[in-house]
């Protein structure tokens, strides 16, 4: 009779556990040193993107170098590009010296304009800077995914795309965009206004709970930064992974 006054959990079981695997996985493809000493909850604060820029386009290029930063990424060879048009990138071969990403990352590259990487936005994105922020670690996410697995041609998951920007830093502003008002009608409606997702909002603020958790990043600095309806979701995920067998034995990694 008492199960009828038990909480049902946040997210489902097989949920829970895929998102446990991805953390495992990205571990062993990824290794664990750059997560535990460089990579950093990144907020949406002027701690992180301090703005000095006068238009749009200016505050959109320093976004990308601010975001290319926080990921560890600011040595390979990424450019981003306004308006280009929505096409599968064909990805260059490029070989990475002694990690693929962190502050110990060395590509090498002839750097030739046909030996980079585009990612893609539109200076409006920024009149909400966490979508555009988001959309941006989207692109970084799946192109890291794609070499990290020694398959650039192939186009991965979502889902797994989402915990993977998850697992650099950005979960707080990838929760606070996963759901967004479309607006009255048709003509309000901008789709480079939301991002596009797959993980749920409950699931995506349980990949922040896991990285917060495996970070010891206290509670009190990742609630103020996140909506308000989501906090609690934060805090009863936190229990939750307090309890979890499955979470334990990722933590040991650490």
């Amino acid at each position: 009779m008492l199960n009828l006054f038990q909480r049902k959990p946040i997210i489902d079981a097989g949920s829970s556990q895929w998102i446990l695997d991805q953390y495992h996985r990205l571990f062993d493809t990824l290794g664990k040193q750059v997560f535990i000493d460089q990579t950093q909850l990144i907020l949406p604060t002027d701690e992180f993107f301090p703005a000095s820029a006068t238009n749009t386009n200016e505050l959109a290029l320093l976004s990308f170098k601010q975001i290319k930063a926080h990921a560890t990424l600011s040595n390979w060879p990424i450019d981003l590009q306004f308006n280009a048009p929505a096409t599968t990138q064909k990805l260059p071969q490029l070989n990475f010296e002694r990690a693929l990403y962190g502050q110990e990352c060395q590509v090498t590259s002839d750097f030739s304009p046909n030996n980079r990487i585009q990612l893609s936005s539109s200076s409006n994105q920024f009149a909400n800077p966490q979508t555009a922020i988001s959309h941006l670690i989207m692109q970084l996410s799946s192109v890291l995914l794609r070499y990290s697995e020694n398959d650039i041609d192939k186009d991965y998951e979502l889902p797994r795309i989402e915990v993977l920007a998850s697992f650099l830093g950005f979960g707080v502003m990838l929760s606070n965009t996963t759901y967004q008002f479309r607006g009255g009608c048709g003509s309000c409606y901008q789709a480079s206004a939301n991002r596009q997702h797959s993980l749920t909002e409950e699931e995506m603020i349980y990949a922040l709970a896991v990285f917060c958790r495996l970070k010891k990043i206290d509670t009190a600095q990742v609630t103020p930064h996140l909506k308000g309806y989501l906090r609690g979701v934060f805090k009863r995920c936190n229990k939750a992974l307090a309890c979890d067998a499955k979470f334990a034995q990722l933590q040991a990694r650490c």
